[in-house]
């Protein structure tokens, strides 16, 4: 039997949800709907790694199945409904945390949809489903990418820390035998407790660049001060023992008023969101086109639309995402160490979903 996590079972879901429920549910910034009579959902394709390019296409009350261009298979869109419906209630029944989990009976629909393997994405890729739709609006079909972001499980990253996120700091002010005593703090709330004996001893803590060229290279590519206003939002994270993402980022820096700062804020969660991976060099501009897929805590669908709806999307990633703190100490976080007149210490940046 197949053996995935709530994450990859909601992505499985989604499709089926999309294809018995055509008719795309067009949500605000609020997960509420606010137009259904939009985009009607024609086809849906994604592409394997292991398997190539899969198509479901909606053919009345059937589904065909094709792969590299080959009808496979044909389902009724009521068998799809009750293998929804079994999904679903096993996500809600699952114990919590990120455990795969078999579901019974419905391994025959899986080969049919994947050949039995989980969706896996190509390899630096943000999308994770492509739609064909038709657009009521233009008259004519359209070719839209999309996110999936599920409220079932536990919530999503949207920045996965890495070596690549690290963000460098200096400190002076400090003697060698201060900071081995601050290095030397390891309480559950360490980061926050070498933040306080810093400042104890009257170290000044100045953000000085991102450690990685690439990740530095796309992030000024949105502003050129993008590294300097996050790296000021990390470091107020810890200072402040605060998490919310949107507050940070307009208090811990000089912003000549909140739109301007909401305005950064909203390009830098659009581009990790749509856009680029930390080590890949970016050219400026969305792979993502159509928006998010939200699974909602009931099971619904909808779509956060960046076609007509951008300021929704923009909206909602910045109300639902926060600082998250990754490995206290895979990156090596806080550690002082000595660089010529001063010290200097790295934080690591993950974003995350609120829920």
């Amino acid at each position: 039997m197949s053996n995935f996590n709530k994450g990859e079972w909601s992505e499985i879901y989604t499709i089926l949800f999309l294809l018995i429920y055509p008719d795309l549910v067009i949500a605000n910034s609020k997960l509420n709907a606010i137009a259904k009579d939009l985009y009607k959902l024609k086809e849906i394709k994604r592409t394997d790694s292991f398997n190539g390019v899969f198509e479901y296409i909606l053919k009345g009350n059937d589904v065909e199945i094709h792969n590299n261009d080959k009808l496979e298979y044909v389902i009724s869109l009521i068998e799809l409904n009750e293998n929804k419906n079994k999904i679903l209630q096993a996500i809600n029944n699952a114990p919590s945390g990120d455990g795969a989990f078999e579901i019974e009976g419905i391994d025959g629909l899986l080969y049919k949809l994947t050949k039995g393997e989980k969706l896996k994405a190509k390899s630096l890729s943000k999308e994770d489903l492509e739609a064909i739709v038709h657009d009521f609006r233009l008259g004519r079909d359209a070719d839209l990418k999309y996110s999936i972001k599920s409220s079932l499980g536990r919530p999503a990253t949207l920045l996965n820390s890495s070596q690549r996120t690290n963000f460098l700091y200096s400190v002076e002010g400090l003697s060698d035998e201060q900071a081995a005593e601050i290095n030397a703090i390891d309480t559950s709330s360490k980061f926050l407790d070498r933040i306080k004996l810093i400042e104890k001893y009257g170290g000044v803590i100045k953000f000085e660049k991102v450690t990685d060229e690439i990740f530095d290279y796309n992030l000024k590519m949105i502003d050129s001060k993008m590294p300097e206003y996050l790296g000021n939002a990390i470091l107020d994270s810890y200072i402040k023992n605060e998490k919310n993402l949107k507050e940070l980022f307009l208090n811990s820096n000089q912003f000549s008023d909140s739109a301007f700062a909401m305005k950064k804020l909203g390009q830098f969660l659009e581009a990790v969101s749509f856009g680029f991976f930390p080590g890949k060099k970016w050219d400026g501009f969305n792979e993502v086109n159509g928006g998010l897929l939200i699974v909602k805590s009931n099971g619904n669908v909808v779509v956060l639309d960046l076609v007509y709806y951008r300021k929704e999307v923009l909206n909602y990633i910045i109300e639902e995402t926060k600082l998250d703190t990754p490995s206290t100490t895979r990156y090596h976080q806080l550690e002082l160490s000595r660089k010529g007149d001063k010290h200097q210490f790295t934080l690591n940046l993950q974003v995350r979903y609120k829920k």
